[in-house]
């Protein structure tokens, strides 16, 4: 029964989200973003319908755990479908297990929304506290039906395959990260009533890849912050071991071991085969994933859960047996062709970190007027970049322009043209020219 009202909560989520865009729109309610949190609230002092939400969220949080994440969330609710129709094509992936599921989302959530917002209220000041339900637009910080579809199809349904069970949302998720304190101190939790019969039955049908059987029998009740409250568990055990219940916070037994990937859990035999540990690799894998992730984020549009989250996969992939990811009927991969694939993603990574670099360069010194030193760099990168960007075109025409060389000056103004043909600074450069 609780199921059934979980699954109505999250088709009705849908539902309501298609009604917002297609036909109330955001005249009245913009935006239902977590990010407006960071953007619109911490930058701004702005509060709409976003910062709500959140807000919301953040109160439920303390009281039922997190709720939000298993009970309305529609990215969990894709992720879920994944899983479930793997499993309908005979897939099974194992879930990974790695310090990354704490370290990546608090380093996303960190780096990329809070840091940089509150540098910039810091920076320019509030001038008050403004509430404006309606702003900004419902498509704001979405990205286009390409990189949206990528993001979709990497983050919802890959990352299952690769990672295991919810792999966004353990790997990835900076909203859920930002409510990990919260779901810490929260009054209802999965609790142990007695009777174990360490079946594994709990920790089997977790969602989010929980040693759950592990945590009630040492800890007494369920811990880990990436519980969603969704009481799969507690329907589930066959023992009626397991309750949803309420603690008074003054009397909750709070210790920091209880919040850790302990490398003890997992190990019950009737569930080990289900898991992979990568916890030896973690100080080569962090590395490694920050590298790839920083590498092609922003390049072709990407946002950061895109871009971080190939790179999250890929370097999984890295350490992981091939066999974890396919049913037993296929066997195993060859090990050439995994090598095959771990030299072509570096070599990709690679090649678009030069070529992040070479931008970064390219444009930090033409802003410093360093102009033979920029075009090395911006050559570099129009050479290497497949896509097309006529910014960088026309800076080097302008910086062409300004040692003399008007031939290439010319040629660059002509491609940033090309490129953008209703932009007006490329227009003006041409006629200069001539």
């Amino acid at each position: 029964m609780i199921q059934k009202l979980r699954i109505s909560s999250l088709v009705g989520i849908h539902l309501l989200i298609l009604a917002h865009i297609y036909y109330f729109g955001d005249e009245i309610i913009g935006s239902l973003d977590f990010q407006e949190f960071f953007h619109a609230f911490i930058k701004y002092g702005i509060i709409n319908a976003g910062v709500v939400l959140v807000i919301l969220a953040f109160v439920t949080t303390l009281i039922f755990g997190r709720f939000f994440c298993g009970w309305a969330c529609h990215f969990g609710a894709v992720q879920e479908l994944a899983w479930w129709l793997l499993q309908k094509m005979g897939i099974t992936p194992k879930t990974i297990n790695s310090s990354l599921v704490t370290i990546l989302p608090l380093f996303v959530l960190l780096n990329f929304y809070l840091a940089p917002n509150l540098a910039s209220a810091l920076d320019s000041p509030w001038e008050g506290i403004i509430l404006n339900l309606g702003m900004p637009e419902i498509w704001a910080f979405l990205p286009g039906f390409v990189i949206g579809t990528l993001t979709f199809v990497v983050d919802g349904f890959l990352i299952v395959y690769f990672l295991g069970r919810k792999g966004f949302c353990r790997y990835l998720c900076p909203w859920g990260a930002f409510l990990k304190l919260p779901n810490s101190l929260a009054m209802f939790k999965v609790r142990y009533t007695g009777g174990c019969t360490q079946c594994g039955n709990c920790t089997s049908e977790c969602p989010i890849g929980i040693d759950v059987s592990y945590e009630i029998n040492n800890y007494g009740k369920v811990t880990n912050t990436n519980c969603t409250s969704c009481m799969i568990c507690t329907e589930g055990c066959p023992s009626s071991a397991l309750s949803y219940k309420w603690e008074n916070p003054l009397k909750e037994n709070f210790q920091f071991k209880h919040y850790g990937l302990n490398r003890e859990m997992f190990a019950l035999p009737v569930i080990s085969d289900r898991f992979q540990s990568v916890h030896a690799r973690d100080f080569l894998l962090l590395p490694l994933v920050l590298a790839f992730g920083y590498s092609i984020d922003g390049l072709y549009g990407m946002g950061h859960f895109l871009s971080f989250g190939i790179a999250a996969i890929s370097g999984i992939y890295f350490f992981t047996s091939s066999s974890a990811r396919l049913p037993v009927n296929l066997g195993e991969k060859k090990s050439k062709r995994k090598n095959f694939i771990i030299g072509l993603l570096l070599i990709i990574f690679v090649w678009h970190g030069v070529v992040k670099f070479s931008i970064w360069q390219g444009l930090d010194q033409f802003e410093k007027h360093q102009y033979f030193s920029a075009i090395s760099h911006l050559e570099r990168a129009v050479t290497m970049y497949p896509k097309p960007i006529g910014r960088f075109h026309l800076c080097l025409a302008e910086m062409y322009l300004e040692i003399g060389d008007i031939e290439l000056a010319r040629e660059h103004a002509l491609e940033a043209q090309k490129i953008n043909p209703q932009h007006e600074g490329p227009k003006k450069l041409i006629e200069k020219l001539k």
